[in-house]
């Protein structure tokens, strides 16, 4: 692929990036595939926000049960061969989910076991991924290729929204669950095709607890990376809900149904393209400053929710947030991969993924309760509001504003 020309896209010549980018990227459109067609799954069972609620928790239990136990798996053995296993596990899991909505029995219970399972995949998944990137690109090409890979959810939303939103519509949401299961095949024969650079790893012979504490040591000490976590925890809790419970809710009553919602989600996704673009041209000095000042601009899409405005202004929205999300993103995966060693980095990315894992299941059991409490308008503006703080916070801390790429380190300040 030497005829490469366009601007950000120079790491994928290097052929474990090219393998390791079009994995996620057909990942990320099943997973859009899916975003869209379980809460009408679950809306066709009879469920309500409530019910959505519970299976999108279920996922993300298991996420802050395993998630540092991923992570030290990670530091130790191939991050390649983890990730095939995750693959595998999440294959199986969806089309188990579509067999259950085929067969009609089950019903919620059943698919929450099943969702379950898959977010304890997802769990090792995770840290192994954020570990491999710098093992896939050369050091130069670091920053470009997590905007690269920051934007394959985007690419995701566009065209998995699309599709998801025409398969459920035009089939039924079994089938496009389906679809989200051969994503995962596929995403697991790449990753078998690549090569990754070795990098030190965790010592040999060494205890579970040891490595896990040294993960901690490393996080901790890093006060920038703690706030970020905090403030991530805030997006979990509050935003997240609004965008995959509410959301869904908002386009059936209000918008037109799954078709609406598809039409907004890909245009999130034309804007993380947009954002991943434009992140690879940026130098900024201070990093972290740009990455959560940029994501202002994000509170727009809730309050054309709240309304709610037309699909057209909502979707527009939706572009230029997913555009400085992805920008924000690819900001700080760079700033934190250049700051922590490859023998800690999967560790040190579980204990950076727990906080937010945390507060998910919380923020998605919470959500019917919500907005039974103030309405889906009302849990848009505690998006924003959410959104707000969030920025408030992380800029307000000495060490984030202090934060200087320009010389790498330990970041401690």
């Amino acid at each position: 692929m030497t005829s490469i020309a366009l601007p950000g896209v120079g790491c994928l010549r290097e052929r474990s990036f090219r393998l390791l980018f079009t994995s996620q990227l057909l990942s990320a459109v099943g997973d859009t595939i899916a975003s869209v067609a379980v809460p009408f799954a679950i809306i066709a069972l009879g469920g309500g926000a409530g019910d959505i609620g519970l299976v999108l928790g279920a996922r993300a239990v298991p996420l802050v049960l395993f998630l540092l136990v991923g992570g030290v798996w990670a530091d130790r053995m191939s991050r390649r061969t983890v990730m095939i296993a995750s693959d595998v596990v999440r294959a199986a899991c969806q089309f188990a989910f579509a067999a259950i909505l085929i067969a009609g029995v089950g019903g919620v219970p059943a698919i929450v076991a099943i969702t379950f399972v898959y977010g304890a995949a997802e769990a090792f998944f995770r840290p192994s991924l954020s570990g491999i990137i710098p093992q896939s690109v050369s050091p130069e090409r670091l920053q470009e290729a997590y905007g690269l890979i920051a934007m394959t959810p985007a690419v995701g939303m566009l065209f998995g929204g699309v599709l998801g939103g025409t398969v459920v519509a035009l089939v039924s949401p079994a089938a496009a669950i389906a679809v989200d299961g051969a994503t995962f095949v596929v995403a697991a024969v790449l990753l078998g095709f690549a090569s990754f650079r070795a990098v030190a790893m965790a010592e040999a012979g060494r205890s579970f607890l040891a490595d896990l504490r040294d993960g901690w040591d490393a996080f901790r000490r890093r006060s920038w990376l703690v706030v970020v976590v905090i403030g991530e925890s805030f997006y979990a809790l509050l935003v997240m809900p609004a965008i995959f419970v509410g959301g869904p809710l908002i386009a059936e009553q209000s918008l037109g149904g799954a078709g609406a919602w598809a039409a907004i989600i890909a245009c999130f996704g034309l804007g993380f393209v947009t954002g991943g673009l434009i992140v690879a041209r940026l130098r900024p000095r201070r990093p972290l400053v740009l990455a959560y000042a940029i994501t202002l601009p994000f509170v727009a899409t809730f309050i054309a929710l709240s309304v709610p405005a037309p699909v057209a202004v909502i979707a527009a929205c939706a572009w230029v947030g997913g555009s400085v999300i992805i920008i924000s993103g690819s900001l700080l995966e760079t700033t934190i991969t250049r700051q922590v060693t490859p023998d800690l980095r999967s560790r040190v990315g579980s204990f950076r993924a727990l906080g937010s894992q945390v507060a998910q299941p919380i923020g998605f059991a919470a959500t019917g309760g919500i907005i039974a409490g103030i309405g889906l308008g009302g849990i848009m503006w505690l998006a924003v509001a959410a959104v707000f703080a969030n920025v408030a916070l992380v800029l307000a801390t000495p060490s984030v504003r202090a934060m200087d790429d320009s010389a790498p380190g330990l970041g401690t300040a």
